[in-house]
């Protein structure tokens, strides 16, 4: 079947991903800041990425780090506190969230083909702002983010929430992605034709993303613009 769109994960894919060292070193400056236990926080930080990533705090990060404190014990941070606590988490976004090589080129390239594209995320609610303030943004046809629409990889649901939103079937979707929370099995359990993107470079000691699909057998592509031969 000819690819009708193509959709793409972000972190890892559309932007590099955060070195696990850069992400962890913010969650142990959170803790240091509020006078918790470095352990006992990032084990309930860590506890708290499926409610991080499905919107489960209105307003927030700053809700987030209120229950990982209520839930140590602690008292709630200040505004005051809670800014302190978050700024080098922001200051990492904003070194890090920048359009990977090849990525602007391949967004133009496929806008300019008239080939509809959607941009499918599990990600904190800090992301979507700054995804919406980046050069990426205008490019992407279909947004979709976990922290927005209380959907995670790979459940079947947020894969056809893009394809319905596009209006297009699972099985015409070209979905890349770098394989974590298993997309790209999820992806192609819905129909899409998915490939891993697996830059040579790639430090696997350093990467944050969990659950990678590091026994994947399916296609493998070095670079975004190998997938513009494929459409």
């Amino acid at each position: 079947m000819p690819v009708a769109a193509v959709i793409f994960d972000l972190y890892g894919t559309l932007v590099p991903e955060f070195p696990r060292t850069a992400f962890y070193e913010t969650v142990a400056h959170m803790a240091a800041t509020l006078g918790a236990d470095p352990a006992a926080f990032r084990a309930e930080w860590d506890r708290t990425a499926v409610s991080r990533q499905t919107g489960a705090y209105p307003d927030g990060m700053p809700g987030n780090l209120r229950s990982v404190c209520e839930a140590l014990g602690l008292a709630a941070p200040s505004d005051a506190a809670t800014g302190a606590a978050l700024a080098p988490r922001d200051a990492m976004y904003r070194r890090w969230f920048h359009p990977r090589e090849g990525a602007l080129e391949v967004l133009t390239e496929l806008r300019a083909r008239e080939m509809p594209t959607a941009l499918i995320s599990m990600c904190a609610p800090d992301t979507p702002a700054i995804w919406r303030a980046s050069p990426l943004a205008g490019l992407v046809d279909v947004e979709v983010f976990s922290s927005e629409v209380g959907l995670r990889k790979p459940d079947a649901a947020i894969y056809t929430y893009a394809t319905d939103r596009l209006g297009v079937s699972p099985e015409a979707c070209l979905y890349c992605g770098d394989g974590a929370y298993g997309e790209l099995t999820g992806a192609r359990a819905v129909g899409m034709t998915a490939y891993l993107i697996r830059p040579p470079d790639l430090n696997a000691a350093e990467s944050l993303t969990p659950e990678p699909e590091q026994d994947w057998q399916g296609p493998v592509v070095a670079d975004l613009r190998d997938l513009l031969p494929l459409v």
